[in-house]
């Protein structure tokens, strides 16, 4: 009998299906990178820093002309394997290698994301580079996969790596990639943050640098008691399995070959390691909690909370949630980060095959077999759960505030707030906050806090000078003009007061820490700014603000930040501060030959405070800063219509901006530089005023600065919007292009005019 056969080769449109199935752009932009990376992760390289630059659709782009380019420095394909790159599906990598392993595949991760791409390529001592077109249109036409391939030229032999360049967006993932590239960036700081942070790797989107999301947790050195034992709050885990074979095509284990799954005979033996650690964070949230979970050093599962499940071994019952239960707000802090390479994973890369056995190995490692909660374990005569996690949940599970559970407090509640403010200082590179000593001084303070000590409440009048009027001769509460048993409402205490203004307050962070003068001792002080209500001294009088002694050389200064003086008077609070403060610390070390001239106790608390000086260098220094963060915020913008806005500048300032790019801008060649745009970083402060008011709509509703501009009807209205702007930077470009003499009116204008344009400067991501 002849044998016959049928080809089943797939239709074209096969990859227009790819597209369709609504893989979220970040993990579209993920697979390329990791294509990127397996080079390096195989063969790292001693002498070059792997490298992937990501550049999206501008904010002014349109869905015609919007394209992503994914560019990186790796060592390029020859044509065989760029070929087969290109197959929907196919890979050279093992399951159990590298990054590739078994995604989606770089053709399906461009359909995810638009209709048409090119993919160039090129190795060291190439003499071009190779260019494959992929239009899924004509694809879907057609019956194959014939696609073009050409060969363009390249200015340097030895350059080499891939360049892919999607255009034909599809409209949902355009607007994700238009409008949304922080949060872009923020994700991948995520997914990549041990690669960026251990070997040095470098993704960057619209020329800003990914940084990785660092984990806010404990110290290693701080831990809790238990039932007389230390629980630290940071557990290293470091397991290494037996050896197992598993096949390189499908990821499944198998003894023989062939592959009983696949038919595969492609097998080898997978080592098997569950390492990295478990801990406690410094803050509770209600979603950043959870163990993320690495392969190859990326991030396949990020805050996944099936580790806090427990599942009965018989499969009887749903699966358990056992952290957090204790929490009124359902808040979490278990964290962790657990690299386990040999774990197969799903196609897009959002979860590892959590039916697998190798999954459910790693969640026995973490968190054991028992329940975490002991009163369960001993209904189900289970042992006591001493796992990593077990161990954690022992310590930690509660969130009372205080060093019992190292949550940080103020003496009365848990300071859930203001911990995510300092977290936020820790991720910005904060370097007050690096470490968790302000946390823990918190958790500190909230069991041993500084408590005044009573004293006799002086007679009237005879305190003396300021501090007097602010009652801060007075450490005891005010007595009840009623006296004992009489009737009328029971007065708020000093203390009470305080922690009422606490309660609606701000703290100002960069003002808090130690404060010297000389001959005048040192006073710890921190600061609030108190909204939504009057501020009162101890005789009760109303006043901009007060002084408020603690435990020496502790005080706390309380600000109205509604009072007039601050509101309609146009005072800097912050220098008021300063003065009271200089005044309680003179009439507090006043001697025999009476106290010091407040001006002398001013001038060195300023001194020695470390505030920034108001001189004209430094503002042009800060000037100079914000200047150029509007030019790379004006960047994209200019992009769309380069030679229009080159044309809008004066020949003076074309000369200076080149004369500047020859200074400062490298190797790159004018005439690019003008084409792309980017001839707009390097114009003279004049040039970013005369720009703003030619485009203004270009720059304004939130695109460079926050101002509408587009929604105004009237005229008027909007040219004096644009004026204010302008007068704004009008007054840093002064400092910066023409460094003049400047008096104390015009220093205090131009510092108001830096503060100024930091605050109108949008998010331009």
């Amino acid at each position: 009998m002849s044998v016959e056969f049928m080809d089943v080769t797939p239709h074209g449109r096969v990859l227009s299906v790819f597209g369709e199935l609504k893989v979220p752009a970040v993990y579209c932009l993920a697979e390329l990178i990791d294509n990127a990376f397996d080079d390096f992760w195989k063969r790292p390289p001693s002498d070059l820093r792997p490298a992937v630059t990501i550049t999206l659709p501008g904010s002014t782009s349109t869905l015609s002309d919007a394209e992503v380019w994914v560019v990186d420095n790796g060592l390029g394909m020859d044509r065989q394997a760029l070929n087969n790159a290109v197959k929907a599906g196919w890979t050279s990598n093992s399951r159990y290698e590298a990054l590739g392993l078994f995604g989606m595949g770089l053709n399906i991760a461009t359909a995810g994301l638009g209709w048409w791409s090119e993919i160039w390529t090129t190795r060291a001592g190439d003499p071009s580079w190779t260019v494959v077109t992929l239009d899924l249109a004509a694809i879907s036409a057609g019956e194959n996969y014939q696609v073009p391939l050409r060969h363009a030229p390249k200015d340097d032999p030895s350059e080499h790596g891939t360049k892919v360049i999607i255009k034909k967006l599809r409209p949902d993932q355009f607007e994700v990639l238009k409008r949304q590239a922080r949060t872009i960036r923020d994700k991948l700081g995520h997914i990549y943050s041990h690669l960026l942070t251990e070997r040095a790797y470098l993704i960057t989107v619209n020329r800003t640098q990914v940084r990785p999301r660092r984990a806010c947790v404990w110290g290693d050195n701080r831990s809790v008691s238990r039932g007389g034992a230390e629980i630290p709050a940071v557990i290293r885990i470091d397991e290494t399995l037996p050896a197992r074979r598993a096949c390189v095509n499908c990821g499944r284990a198998c003894e023989d070959s062939p592959c009983p799954t696949c038919g595969s005979d492609r097998t080898e033996y997978v080592e098997r390691r569950i390492w990295g650690w478990l801990g406690i964070q410094r803050y509770l949230h209600k979603s950043e909690y959870g163990v993320d979970f690495l392969r190859s050093g990326r991030k396949i599962m990020m805050y996944n909370r099936d580790v806090f499940d427990w599942v009965d071994p018989d499969g009887l019952g749903a699966p358990e949630r056992e952290y957090p239960i204790d929490s009124p707000r359902n808040e979490g802090r278990i964290i962790g980060e657990i690299h386990c390479d040999h774990v197969p994973v799903n196609y897009t890369k959002t979860s590892f095959e959590l039916d697998s056995a190798e999954w459910k190995t790693v969640l026995r490692v973490l968190r054991g077999e028992s329940p975490l909660r002991p009163n369960r374990a001993r209904q189900l005569n289970l042992p006591t759960n001493d796992s990593p996690l077990g161990r954690l949940f022992t310590g930690y599970r509660r969130e009372d505030p205080g060093l019992r559970y190292l949550v940080p407090g103020d003496g009365k509640n848990a300071l859930r707030d203001k911990a995510i403010e300092w977290t936020k200082l820790f991720r910005d590179g904060h370097p007050e906050y690096q470490t968790d000593e302000k946390w823990y001084e918190a958790a500190r303070l909230h069991d041993n806090g500084p408590a005044s000590p009573p004293v006799a409440k002086p007679s009237p009048g005879s305190g003396s000078g300021i501090t007097s009027r602010m009652g801060l001769d007075d450490d005891g509460p005010d007595v009840d003009s009623n006296g004992p048993g009489r009737d009328g409402p029971t007065p708020e205490t000093r203390d009470q007061r305080l922690e009422r203004y606490r309660a609606s307050a701000t703290e100002v962070v960069d003002m808090a820490g130690r404060y010297e003068a000389d001959g005048q001792g040192a006073v710890d002080l921190r600061v609030w700014v108190v909204s939504g209500t009057s501020v009162e001294d101890h005789g009760n009088r109303l006043v901009p603000m007060f002084v408020e002694r603690t435990r020496p050389p502790r005080a706390e200064a309380f600000v109205a930040a509604d009072n007039a003086l601050f509101t309609e008077y146009g005072v800097d609070f912050r220098e008021l501060v300063l003065v009271e403060l200089a005044e309680y610390m003179r009439q507090r070390a006043a001697g025999s030959s009476g106290p010091l001239p407040l001006s002398a106790v001013l001038q060195t608390l300023r001194v020695r405070s470390g505030m920034a000086k108001v001189t004209p260098d430094v503002l042009a220094a800060q000037a100079r800063r914000l200047l150029d963060r509007v030019r790379e915020a004006m960047q994209p913008e200019v992009a769309g219509n380069p030679s229009g806005y080159w044309e809008l500048l004066p020949e003076g300032e074309r000369a200076l901006t080149e004369r500047r790019f020859a200074l400062e801008g490298g190797a790159d060649v004018w005439d690019e530089v003008i084409e792309k745009g980017d001839f707009v970083l390097y114009i003279p402060a004049s040039a970013v005023v005369r720009l703003l008011e030619r485009r203004p709509g270009a720059f304004l509703d939130n695109r460079v600065f926050r101002r509408s501009y587009a929604t105004l009807t009237d005229e008027g209205t909007r040219g004096l919007v644009v004026s204010r702007l302008a007068g704004y930077i009008s007054d840093l470009a002064l400092l910066v292009d023409d460094h003049p003499r400047l008096n104390a009116e015009e220093l205090a204008r131009s510092r108001i005019s830096c503060r100024l344009v930091e605050r109108e400067l949008a998010d331009t991501d």
